[in-house]
């Protein structure tokens, strides 16, 4: 009887421990539930959060190409004057230094080619008349790109009623007949060595301004460039009436013609002038005067690589 109890008692206790565990289970279940909702719902929200990051990723990158072409389109800076010969006329206080603020002054621009440098006709005297005697504008020596007189020179001064010889057909003719002629796209004036030691600013400007005169009304289309007289040699015969001195106040005043009638001007001076102020010596010839070979393809580098370049609004014009 004492056995069958005790047998009674334990089935009771593990029917208790029994329904215990059962109740510590189903807690547990409910508990573990609650918990798996509860990460569901974080789990649930994370990609939604990510997904909104996503978006403003999205929306910050699409707004970059929006800043670059905001940068694209900012205009360019203007272009900064060449500066080549500013150290050389701080040494030389004797020579006149260019208005480097000058807006007539032609800053550097890429090399404009052969093409542009064909493109333009030379008024010119007996420096840049070496040009045709070295055969090296196109067409070599019988270059129609060279006009001056037919001993290949010409004085500033003397311009009025002077005939040129016509390089297309060697009829001498005055400037202005030769320009109505032929209406050249650009003509570039090279002229003032003859003659820039007789005369003052007034007179020199003067002359200068009537020649101007001349080709615009013989062809208003054509470009004008004013071109600086170019450096020269203590050897030259003449040193002393004419000096570099000399030379660099006269470019000033081809500058302040140029800036008063609205033209471009190059500072082609400055290239070949060396540390001492005077024309380097091996880009000239023995007389001092003259620039030789390698000082007119220098000189010729910086016409093509300081181009004249229109202005949107004269692209109509």
């Amino acid at each position: 009887m004492q056995a069958k109890h005790r047998f009674k008692l334990y089935a009771r206790i593990l029917s208790d421990a029994a329904l215990l565990a059962a109740l510590i289970l189903l807690f547990s279940s409910c508990g573990l539930r609650t918990l798996s909702e509860s990460g569901a719902g974080s789990e649930v929200a994370e990609p939604t959060q990510t997904a909104e990051q996503t978006e403003s990723e999205t929306e910050a990158q699409n707004a970059e190409p929006t800043e670059t072409e905001t940068e694209t389109d900012a205009p360019a800076p203007e272009p900064t004057a060449d500066r080549t010969g500013e150290e050389i006329y701080k040494a030389h206080p004797e020579l006149t230094p260019v208005d480097y603020d000058s807006p007539a002054l032609l800053p550097r621009t890429e090399d404009a080619g052969q093409e542009y440098a064909d493109n333009i006709t030379f008024i010119c005297d007996s420096p840049f008349y070496w040009l045709k005697l070295y055969g090296l504008l196109s067409g070599g020596y019988d270059t129609t790109q060279i006009w001056t007189g037919p001993e290949g020179t010409m004085t500033l001064g003397f311009h009025h009623g002077f005939e040129i010889l016509d390089p297309f057909d060697g009829v001498l003719r005055t400037i202005p007949e030769t320009v109505a002629l032929h209406k050249p796209p650009v003509i570039m004036i090279t002229v003032g060595i003859n003659g820039v030691a007789l005369w003052g600013e007034e007179t020199f400007k003067a002359e200068y301004f009537s020649l101007i005169d001349e080709i615009e009304e013989a062809s208003p289309d054509t470009v004008i460039l004013l071109q600086s007289i170019l450096p020269i040699a203590p050897s030259y015969a003449h040193w002393g009436m004419i000096t570099n001195a000399t030379i660099t106040a006269a470019n000033s005043w081809i500058l302040d013609v140029a800036e008063e009638r609205g033209l471009h001007y190059l500072d082609t001076f400055s290239v070949l002038v060396g540390e001492d102020g005077n024309v380097r010596p091996e880009l000239v010839r023995d007389d001092g005067l003259h620039e030789n070979e390698d000082g007119l393809n220098l000189a010729l580098e910086y016409i093509r690589t300081h181009a004249y370049i229109p202005a949107e609004d004269d692209s109509d014009s």
